[in-house]
């Protein structure tokens, strides 16, 4: 007889539990900042003034800020719904990390470093909440 058995053992699910509550709290930092980084667009206009390169965006920043607010405050709930096993989390989850990693390019030749770090926090996230999902609800009680 076997000594493997084809059940998740309770020591992988709780790694794997470990893995989504660490994605949803990064999820839930990167909602609180973009909440910030949103309120100083909304209020102060030359927050985000750039004339790196001549560039001119077509664009309201009062209004990027406003959205940045929203996605902000809808990342933290995901994240916290993450932390409770929630199935509907987890695809907010990557469709907002999906379309914030893609997004973040757009801030590579103006922020280097930051446009670098939000794409792999990103990437970071979207492995914790894709990779052996059903093991890590095992490990979360579900």
């Amino acid at each position: 007889m076997s000594e493997h058995s084809s059940s998740n053992s309770p020591a992988g699910s709780g790694a794997w539990a470990t893995w989504v509550a660490f994605g949803a709290i990064l999820m839930m930092l990167g909602g609180v900042f973009a909440v910030l980084g949103g309120l100083a667009a909304a209020f102060d206009d030359s927050y985000f003034v750039s004339l790196q390169n001549d560039n001119v965006y077509a664009i309201s920043i009062q209004a990027v800020g406003v959205i940045w607010i929203i996605v902000g405050v809808i990342k933290v709930w995901a994240g916290y719904a993450l932390i409770q096993g929630a199935e509907w989390a987890r695809w907010v989850t990557v469709l907002i990390c999906s379309i914030h990693a893609v997004t973040s390019m757009i801030a590579l030749p103006a922020q280097p470093f930051f446009g670098t770090l939000m794409i792999v926090m990103n990437l970071v996230i979207l492995y914790a909440v894709t990779v052996r999902w059903e093991e890590a609800k095992i490990g979360m009680g579900d």
